[in-house]
């Protein structure tokens, strides 16, 4: 069976091995069962036990073949319930005393959701996979959510041509200043610049670029291609862990550092807001496709400062208006792929204010993040964020935090100027 445990550097070597992946949870995901009487026997016994389990039994209250898996794999009442000798392949003494032996599949072959989407640890270990499991996805954990991580990654190939088709406008992944600024300030201090607060810049600087490149594409009746952002610190579904002391990295992966990375869709913004607003939208994975490869499908916008500058093809002032920029760009309107290098400053005023505003209102969020601290926020914090920002996320004097990441300006219903940054 596969595991869920996230990959350190025991998959490169044979240290650990059946112990490491027995302190995990038991992922029923990618299985394999050898077909003797023992284990059809344990196929049937598993299968009665999530279907119908015996009243009073342990199986009563569990809600997934999964959870149903690990109860019988280990012993009531131990941890980890199983025999899983240091170094050994294999654990023994699972279900009922030993009846089977239970092996854990290579992780670095058959990787998990942190380990492929965020760690990538196939290219650290220079292997490839011979299957990915989408767990560790964010957002709501379902279909909408694990299919954005496989597109992200080109894995998903369940898509019509259609899909391919269409005129599109691409946001370049950029550095904001104020992170450029932050990451040269750790760096001059010899700290490590992966941290909350760098992340926090980041994130206000993501969302305020968006608010631009979603308003423009919408001007432009294209569809917006998200940047592959970079993420400076991991991110978990709840705040109970201690990510802050594991050098922001989720608990068990921080022996393989990998930050910064390259952040899933997740990690900035909710795929479920999106596909219930019913906004179109593509990941940068589709430039890749063949199709869009071509020569002249890609025209690159460039972006100037409006003092100075001169109407030409392919070329917008900044702090222009949607319906400006729609006017300038009408040369390139049959280019399939229109890609901004940013959106800072982009645009002033755009039409119908209000109903974008209300739009941007609820894709523009940033979903929860949260941590444990270990002492009083106010402290184990101070060298990351500056006071206000600890007070906003609830973690002065108390021992959580949940970082707070406003909306970007809306714009000004009137048509008065409304920038993403300030001049």
């Amino acid at each position: 069976m596969s595991t869920t445990r996230p990959p350190t550097r025991p998959p490169a070597r044979p240290a650990g091995r059946a112990s490491y992946s027995a302190g995990g949870t038991f992922n029923t995901g990618i299985l394999f069962l050898r077909p003797t009487v023992k284990g059809r026997a344990f196929a049937e016994e598993w299968h009665a036990n999530v279907v119908s389990p015996p009243p009073g039994s342990r199986y009563v209250s569990l809600t997934s073949d999964q959870q149903v898996f690990n109860h019988m794999m280990r012993k009531p009442r131990q941890w980890p319930g199983v025999d899983a000798p240091h170094g050994s392949a294999v654990m023994r003494e699972a279900w009922d005393g030993g009846r089977v032996t239970l092996g854990s599949l290579p992780l670095a072959l058959f990787l998990n959701g942190h380990g492929y989407f965020v760690q990538r640890a196939d290219l650290r270990l220079k292997v490839s996979p011979f299957a990915v499991h989408a767990t560790y996805s964010l957002d709501n954990h379902d279909g909408v959510a694990k299919r954005q991580r496989f597109r992200e990654a080109g894995l998903w190939l369940a898509d019509g041509e259609e899909y391919f088709r269409g005129r599109f406008l691409a946001l370049n992944a950029s550095v904001p200043p104020a992170v450029a600024a932050a990451l040269g300030a750790a760096r001059s201090a010899g700290q490590s610049p992966n941290h909350i607060g760098v992340h926090a810049a980041a994130l206000r600087g993501y969302l305020a670029e968006l608010r631009d490149a979603l308003a423009l594409a919408r001007a432009l009746r294209r569809t917006l291609v998200l940047p592959r952002w970079t993420c400076y610190v991991d991110k978990l579904w709840a705040g109970s862990d201690n990510i802050i002391g594991m050098g922001f990295m989720y608990p068990g992966s921080q022996d393989a550092p990998f930050l910064p990375f390259a952040c899933p869709m997740d990690h900035v913004l909710s795929p479920a807001a999106w596909a219930k607003a019913e906004v179109d939208y593509r990941d940068a994975a589709i430039l890749d496709q063949p199709q869009l490869r071509a020569s002249g499908a890609v025209v690159d916008v460039g972006l100037e400062p409006r003092p100075g500058w001169t109407r030409k093809a392919g070329s917008l002032p900044l702090g222009t208006s949607a319906a400006e920029a729609r006017e300038l760009l009408k040369p390139l309107a049959a280019t399939p792929v229109l890609r901004l290098p940013h959106a800072r400053g982009l645009l002033c005023s755009i039409d119908d204010a209000a109903a974008f505003n209300s739009l941007a209102d609820r894709l523009l969020r940033i979903p929860t993040w949260c941590a444990k601290c270990f002492q009083p926020c106010s402290k184990e914090l101070a060298g990351w964020l500056p006071a206000e920002e600890i007070r906003r996320g609830g973690g002065w004097d108390k021992m959580s935090y949940c970082m707070k990441v406003d909306v970007p300006p809306k714009f000004d219903a009137g048509g008065a100027c409304s920038l993403n940054v300030q001049p």
